[in-house]
C-alpha cells in the first residue's frame, strides 16, 4: 500500500463494522446499531473516494460511481425499515451505480448480458414458481422481479470483468456482488417465506461485509494503476 495510514483506517473500520454487526444481530436486529454499522461502511467509501480525488488518480468515475452505489446502500438499507418499496427502490438505484462503475472498468460485453440474463431467468422463475413465497400485497412480486433485474446484471458485469481480467481487485468486486446478491436472497426469504429463522442472519451476515469489500476495492485499484 502506497499510502499505510489509509489502508490501516480502512482495516480499523471494516473490523468495526463487522464487529458492530455481530452485536446488532445479537441484540434483536436493533436499528440503532444498523445505523451505525452502515454509516461505517458508507463513510468508508467517501473516505476512500475524497482521497482518490485529493490524489488525482485516473478513472475518478469508477470511484465516484462505486462510492455512490455504496451510499445508495446505506440509504437503502434505513429506509427499508419504513417502506419496501423505497427501499427496494433506493436499492436498486444504488446497484445501478455498482453496474455503472463496473463498466468504467470495462466496457460492458456479451458475456456479461448472459451470465446476469441468465441470473436473472433463474430468480424470475422462483419468484414466480416458488410455492413458499407468499406476497402481501401481490405487486410486491413485481417489485422483487424489477429488483432481480438490476442486481442480476450487477452481478453479471463483474463476474464477467472477473473472467476477462482476473486479479484481486476483480476477484474482491465479484465476491461483493455476489455476496449482495446472496444477501438479498436471503432477504426474500425472510420476508416472503418466513419459515427459517437463520435467513435474517444470512442476510446481514453477508451484506455488511459485501459493503466493506466493495470500498476496500478501491484502494486495490488505486495500486493497480
Amino acid at each position: 500500500m502506497k499510502n499505510k495510514a489509509l489502508f490501516i483506517t480502512n482495516i480499523i473500520v471494516i473490523a468495526a463494522v463487522l464487529v458492530g454487526n455481530y452485536f446488532y444481530q445479537s441484540n434483536n436486529f436493533d436499528f440503532t446499531l444498523k445505523c451505525i454499522c452502515s454509516g461505517g461502511f458508507a463513510a468508508l467509501g467517501v473516505l476512500n473516494f475524497f482521497y482518490m480525488l485529493k490524489t488525482k488518480q485516473k478513472n475518478l468515475s469508477f470511484y465516484l460511481t462505486l462510492c455512490l452505489g455504496i451510499f445508495f446502500a446505506m440509504l437503502g438499507d434505513i429506509m427499508i425499515k419504513f417502506s419496501f418499496v423505497a427501499g427496494a427502490a433506493v436499492f436498486a438505484v444504488g446497484h445501478i451505480f455498482f453496474f455503472v462503475a463496473y463498466c468504467f472498468l470495462q466496457k460492458i460485453k456479451t458475456a456479461d448480458i448472459v451470465i446476469g440474463g441468465s441470473v436473472f431467468i433463474a430468480g424470475t422463475l422462483f419468484l414466480i414458481l416458488c410455492p413458499l413465497l407468499k406476497f402481501d400485497p401481490p405487486f410486491f412480486r413485481i417489485v422483487c422481479i424489477f429488483y432481480a433485474l438490476i442486481i442480476s446484471m450487477m452481478l453479471g458485469k463483474a463476474v464477467g470483468n472477473f473472467i476477462r481480467e482476473k486479479n484481486t481487485f476483480t476477484f474482491l468486486l465479484a465476491i461483493a456482488s455476489f455476496l449482495f446478491f446472496f444477501s438479498d436472497l436471503m432477504l426474500v426469504f425472510d420476508w416472503f417465506i418466513g419459515l427459517w429463522s437463520w435467513t435474517d442472519h444470512a442476510c446481514m451476515g453477508t451484506y455488511y461485509p459485501s459493503l466493506c469489500i466493495s470500498a476496500f476495492a478501491m484502494l486495490l485499484y488505486k495500486n493497480k494503476q
